[in-house]
């Protein structure tokens, strides 16, 4: 039944996500197909013609805007086709299927992660679109091979930070699910309820990283002063770097535990559908 879930969210889901993807992706094609038209970017921007000037620079204006938005976009359709899906009308049929909260939630997050994912890869993609060439090929090439050798020099770093980039999409994710459920509990502006809780999740973050900071930064204070930056960079990264990523990456796992089990419980005990 889980797989049937998935599938049907996956095609719901990616109905709106795909074209708009698709779009981004387009545009940054004709966008680079009309800056190699027209000699470049400055090139068009020091144009003789005022209205080719001012054409191309509202046109980067838009390329920044669209794919810098696209995540923060994708992020909220994500929350209102979830709120939608269950907290509606269709929260009535979503809600007599013969599955359980965990199926219903994991089916949703399976679906949603993936796009997250997705939203990055397109990024990258159009940025390379808009900006790639030989040279910069050339540079990733020669840089490459040093942030390998970088990264084999602090193993327990590089293996925090992958984990941590691994973990993060989830962790959104369920914070996300969690704030929409959480806002359904309210018996009006449950939208406006639904912001209230993820901002109030963020803060809780931000001030459990600051203390976090704060912390571990006087309890290696005396490792700093005695270590000699010049010649032992890495050391003092991994010093103050490694518990940093470790607590951050305990907390974020226990955060994303209660919100699980938050949103569980409420859809089992606390649904509200009025």
């Amino acid at each position: 039944m889980l797989g049937k879930l998935f599938k049907y969210e996956w095609r719901s889901i990616s109905k709106l996500l795909l074209p708009i993807h698709g779009c981004v992706l387009l545009f940054a094609l004709l966008s680079r197909f009309y800056f190699a038209l027209g000699g470049g970017v400055d090139n068009l921007l020091n144009s003789s013609s005022g209205i080719i000037s001012v054409l191309t620079g509202l046109l980067i204006f838009a390329l920044v805007v669209i794919i810098s938005s696209v995540v923060i976009f994708t992020y909220v359709y994500i929350g209102y086709h979830f709120y939608k899906k269950v907290f509606t009308d269709q929260g009535y049929l979503t809600n007599t299927l013969p599955v359980t909260p965990t199926q219903l939630l994991l089916s949703k997050g399976l679906a949603a992660v993936p796009w997250l994912l997705i939203d990055i890869l397109v990024i990258i993609i159009s940025c390379l679109i808009l900006a790639g060439t030989k040279d910069l090929f050339s540079s990733f090439r020669l840089v490459w091979p040093v942030m390998l050798s970088q990264m084999g020099q602090m193993p327990l770093l590089t293996a925090l930070t992958i984990f941590a980039i691994i973990l993060s999409p989830f962790q959104m994710i369920i914070m996300l699910f969690f704030s929409v459920t959480v806002g359904n509990l309210a018996s009006t502006h449950k939208v406006l309820a639904s912001i209230a809780a993820y901002i109030g999740i963020y803060i809780l973050q931000q001030i459990f990283g600051f203390i976090e900071l704060i912390v571990i930064g006087f309890s290696n204070y005396g490792t700093f002063m005695n270590v000699d930056l010049a010649t032992n960079a890495a050391i003092s990264i991994d010093t103050y770097l490694n518990p940093v990523l470790a607590v951050n990456i305990i907390f974020c796992i226990l955060l994303m535990i209660a919100c699980w089990i938050g949103s569980r419980y409420i859809l089992s005990k606390k649904l509200n559908l009025q």
